[in-house]
């Protein structure tokens, strides 16, 4: 949780709310995570997206102005409780600082996905050719190098030199 008020934080926080915690049917399950929960207190709204972007975590209630997070909930009409269950997003959500990289579970992660390539101008494909075989060689890929210097030869004015070589 990220307050301006300590009061208010202190009135919201988990320790504040665990006792009525206790008495909801889901109570074991509530009262542990909220001795694992944090609490800060800052002095700006702009100190606020960036202690809460360091943290990444999966939950946050924030403005459009934050970036690694798992799920944002805008405003005092919304709550995680309702992209948990009933508009469109999920409770998966990315833990311990994985918002960095990805974000919550959708319908998305389930599709396959394909990629294609193509090249049509040969001028291009000379110049990769000859970009790649550089690449290439810097990470001892020898066979994807000369895969690149046939087309920067056949597209290209590139030289085989190896090809006496690979035929002798």
């Amino acid at each position: 949780m990220m307050a301006l008020d300590a009061a208010l934080s202190r009135s919201t926080s988990a320790v504040a709310w665990a006792p009525s915690a206790s008495t909801q049917p889901s109570a074991p399950t509530i009262v542990v995570p909220a001795v694992h929960s944090w609490l800060v207190v800052v002095d700006s709204v702009e100190e606020a997206f960036a202690v809460a972007d360091g943290y990444a975590a999966e939950h946050r209630r924030a403005l459009e102005s934050m970036r690694d997070y798992g799920a944002l909930f805008l405003g005092e009409g919304t709550c995680v409780s309702y992209g948990d269950k009933v508009i469109g997003t999920n409770h998966v959500l990315p833990t311990r600082g994985a918002a960095r990289y990805t974000g919550g579970l959708w319908v998305g992660k389930y599709l396959k996905t394909v990629t294609y390539q193509e090249v049509t101008d040969p001028a291009a494909s000379a110049r990769l050719g000859e970009v790649c075989g550089r690449a290439s060689r810097v990470e001892l890929f020898e066979g994807h190098a000369r895969s690149g210097d046939v087309r920067a030869a056949r597209f290209g004015d590139a030289s085989l030199p190896w090809r006496d070589e690979a035929y002798a």
